[in-house]
């Protein structure tokens, strides 16, 4: 993440950016959930009045994260956008009577308000009209915000007032096809390939169209509902799919994600399952798992590494750019080795891979593994710190091995020791 105020600023400024181009307003709870500062489960638990606040289950120092909602809305603020509340209700789906009780993200006076703000253009924002009161209109609205509420009862018993209004509604079908989706949450899955297709090809898109970003509210329990299903289905390349990794990567279930993934046996043989791992790992924080997996699909399937482009880690997107620009190129799987040239603190956090068991010590470069030894000898004389092997007692001897590595990363990979040297003016 960005260290200082100014790159901050552009950090925020970015992210907000792809909000606003994607989903077209700015809204906090998407740029944490977008960031991982925030799993969607903990949003959902805190939606159906399992937590108090919110701001208890975020990922990061409370303080950093109230800077960056400040800095979004000052930059929103910048842009003429307009301000407008947001408020966020328990979800409620047996009373269809009963007020649903205001939800609070913080105790924090100023970082409650902030969350309660979105942002939209002015002109972006519904005109009044003569149509706009009129009662099928009305019902189109209340069934879509009991959709994504949750509220099943309530969405079919304006869907049955609509039918009866204005059964010539042009949102009707579409409207039907959603409702009775949702009510089907709870019936047994038979056949759980057709129903993933129906809700790939058909639900899914159409709850998108509708109901925006917040379709997932309606969208993720049926997905959970096909990952129940899958609970036991091995991964078959020929179906990547049909498997609780995928289903449970839909549900925005990550640990689920990364479970499933590694109660394959041979789950590292697999790129798709190697990008699912790393990226779930990423949105659970675990920086160091997430990397080894990036680091075998960039080894054994070089071809798949465009994956780095859009994924969720957003640093090392950045640094994958910056790969592709090199001169000279360097391979996709020597995008690894040249990341601990940028990042040399990584040595302190990743395995050496002298150590790496066998399958995955043939998977990795030689010239990797010499960068690696390169990287922790110069942490180490950095830091004053021994390498636990003895050469901190002579100098003279660490020398000797380090002139003696970069002559094998010359030999093993010319382009990279160019980059090395070019690291080593560049710091010293």
């Amino acid at each position: 993440m960005p260290e200082n105020a100014e790159s901050l600023n552009q950090f925020v400024q970015h992210q907000v950016d792809q909000l606003l181009l994607e989903q077209g307003e700015y809204v906090p709870l998407e740029f944490l959930l977008r960031e991982g500062r925030l799993l969607y489960c903990d949003y959902e638990a805190w939606r159906n009045g399992e937590t108090d606040f919110l701001d208890e289950a975020l990922f990061g120092d409370p303080g950093h994260i109230q800077q960056q909602l400040r800095q979004a809305e000052d930059y929103l603020q910048q842009l003429g956008w307009q301000e407008e509340p947001v408020n966020y209700a328990v979800w409620n789906n047996k009373n269809i009577q009963a007020s649903p009780q205001t939800l609070h993200f913080s105790v924090n006076s100023e970082l409650n308000q902030c969350f309660h703000r979105r942002y939209r253009k002015p002109q972006d924002q519904p005109q009044m009209d003569l149509f706009t009161d009129a009662p099928a209109t009305i019902l189109v609205n209340g069934i879509m915000q009991a959709l994504t509420g949750r509220n099943m009862p309530e969405a079919r018993r304006q869907l049955e007032r609509l039918f009866d209004i204005a059964p010539d509604n042009v949102r009707l079908g579409e409207l039907e096809r959603l409702v009775e989706a949702a009510e089907n949450l709870y019936s047994p899955v038979r056949n759980a390939a057709a129903e993933m297709q129906t809700l790939r090809e058909s639900v899914a898109p159409l709850a998108a169209n509708l109901l925006g970003k917040d379709g997932r509210n309606l969208l993720i329990p049926l997905w959970r509902r096909l990952s129940a299903a899958l609970q036991d289905q091995p991964y078959q390349s020929a179906e990547p799919e049909l498997h609780l990794s995928y289903t449970a990567s839909q549900a925005l279930d990550w640990e689920t994600v990364r479970r499933a993934v590694e109660n394959e046996s041979d789950w590292q043989t697999h790129p798709v399952l190697l990008l699912r791992h790393a990226t779930a790992c990423d949105y659970l924080h675990e920086q160091s798992i997430a990397l080894q997996s990036w680091f075998k699909l960039c080894w054994r399937f070089p071809d798949q590494c465009g994956a780095l482009e859009s994924g969720g880690n957003h640093e090392l997107r950045q640094q994958w750019m910056e790969f592709l620009e090199l001169e000279p190129e360097l391979p996709a799987a020597g995008f690894p080795a040249w990341l601990l040239l940028n990042k040399p603190g990584l040595t302190r956090i990743l395995p050496d891979p002298a150590l790496l068991p066998g399958e995955d010590t043939a998977a990795c470069p030689v010239s990797y593994r010499v960068l690696y030894q390169l990287q922790q000898h110069a942490l180490l004389s950095h830091t004053g710190h021994g390498n636990g092997h003895g050469n901190e007692r002579n100098p003279h001897t660490g020398n000797e091995n380090i002139i003696a590595l970069r002559a094998q990363l010359k030999e093993q990979d010319p382009a990279l020791f160019r980059h090395y040297l070019g690291h080593i003016g560049t710091s010293s």
